[in-house]
């Protein structure tokens, strides 16, 4: 899907498709568990905080946020934080 959909060729945790429209969200979200699985080892994560990360993070692409350059990777990242502290879950920061 990543191929076909975005022409990239690696390895992603989560495609996007958002049909949102005025302020409705709708999307379809495909996530690979392979990818999380290997990211939350990467970063010292649980599975299920990766997860959540992930999937707040294909929100916020529906939001509008996009993570193509360095600025708006770290600003993506300063609202994945503000997104998973709703869920009184504690997330480690990468390192």
């Amino acid at each position: 899907m990543n191929k076909r959909y975005l022409n990239h060729k690696t390895h992603t945790d989560i495609i996007t498709f958002n049909y949102s429209y005025d302020d409705k969200l709708e999307a379809e979200f495909f996530v690979s568990f392979w990818a999380i699985n290997k990211s939350a080892k990467e970063h010292r994560q649980t599975v299920e905080n990766e997860t959540l990360r992930v999937i707040i993070h294909g929100v916020l692409h529906c939001m509008g946020y996009n993570d193509g350059d360095k600025e708006e990777v770290n600003n993506m990242r300063k609202m994945e934080d503000t997104f998973i502290s709703m869920f009184h879950m504690k997330h480690r920061r990468y390192v």
